[in-house]
């Protein structure tokens, strides 16, 4: 594999070099950031054992311009869809509307929160802060002494591998009770 092509995660994120993601999932990300600016945009990027990526937008709880929350119903459909597919998040994604691609102290906290046992996703920021939208990628890790630190990986645009595709995560109320459906974009 030659340098600059993207290794897959692996147990030590000091080792990867890249993320490579699809060109379709990267515009995707972006114009969801547009479409729900001025508020931040949050969405996951689950990797599945076949090989295909699934691009879930979400909606932003909080409907804030400076903090993004993926509501219990929703964050609960993504785990069963995604981990009940024996798949894993490979990718968190959220906006920033006034400020850049970098992780902020509330992404920080954010990312604690969800410490596992498994290697943590990799944190795809779209800053609306300049004319140009800028992407960024982020490995958040524990450093060993208990501090929350980032570190920036280089995103590559890859091929699509089959059968991977882009939806958007509908919540209704149905007989009282909240229903998610996935809806192609």
């Amino acid at each position: 594999m030659a340098d600059d092509e993207a290794q897959p995660p692996s147990a030590d994120a000091s080792a990867d070099a890249a993320l490579s993601l699809p060109e379709p999932f990267i515009e995707a990300m972006v114009t969801h950031a547009q479409q729900d600016e001025p508020n931040e945009c949050c969405g996951i990027i689950g990797r599945f054992p076949d090989g295909r990526l699934k691009l879930f937008r979400a909606t932003n709880a909080e409907a804030s311009p400076y903090r993004f929350n993926i509501g219990t119903q929703e964050l609960l459909y993504l785990y069963n869809a995604i981990e009940g597919a024996g798949g894993d998040m490979l990718v968190i994604y959220h906006s920033h509307t006034m400020s850049e691609a970098r992780p902020s102290p509330t992404d920080l906290n954010i990312a604690r929160m969800h410490k596992g046992p498994n290697l943590w996703p990799y944190w795809v920021l779209v800053s609306l802060a300049e004319e140009t939208p800028a992407v960024r990628v982020w490995r958040i890790d524990d450093d060993g002494d208990g501090e929350v630190v980032a570190a920036e990986v280089r995103l590559n645009a890859g091929d699509t591998p089959d059968g991977s595709e882009c939806v958007r995560l509908a919540t209704s109320e149905r007989a009282g009770k909240a229903s998610v459906e996935e809806v192609a974009l």
